[in-house]
């Protein structure tokens, strides 16, 4: 029973570790951890609101991490001016505070409504 138990664990631990390794080879950051910009566009636009029509406060390239502050549902933005169709916004902090589209960020953790 235990050789058994070891086997499986040994064989469980291969695929972790191999896993792993394809995911470091399909060029997800190292720092992903938490939450960043992940577009199929290469990036993000720092909103100064929730919606594409207002100003532009700054761009994070994908990989960059952000601090999410919490989360409002506002305007419909679809493909290909997002990775997926939401209304979904998040208000970040990491150095510009502004919103992000919610498809654009990668990781996303539990946030309170703005």
């Amino acid at each position: 029973m235990t050789k058994t138990i070891t086997t499986r664990l040994g064989r469980l631990a291969a695929v972790t570790s191999a896993a792993g390794a394809a995911v470091a080879l399909m060029g997800v950051p190292a720092f992903a951890a938490g939450p960043y910009i992940s577009s199929n566009s290469g990036g993000a636009n720092i909103r100064s609101c929730a919606d594409t029509g207002c100003t532009s406060n700054g761009y994070y390239g994908n990989g960059t991490s952000v601090t999410m502050v919490c989360w409002t549902d506002t305007q419909w933005v679809y493909p290909p001016q997002s990775n997926y169709a939401s209304n979904r916004w998040f208000k970040v902090n990491s150095p510009t505070t502004g919103y992000i589209h919610s498809s654009l960020v990668a990781n996303q953790v539990s946030t309170p409504r703005c």
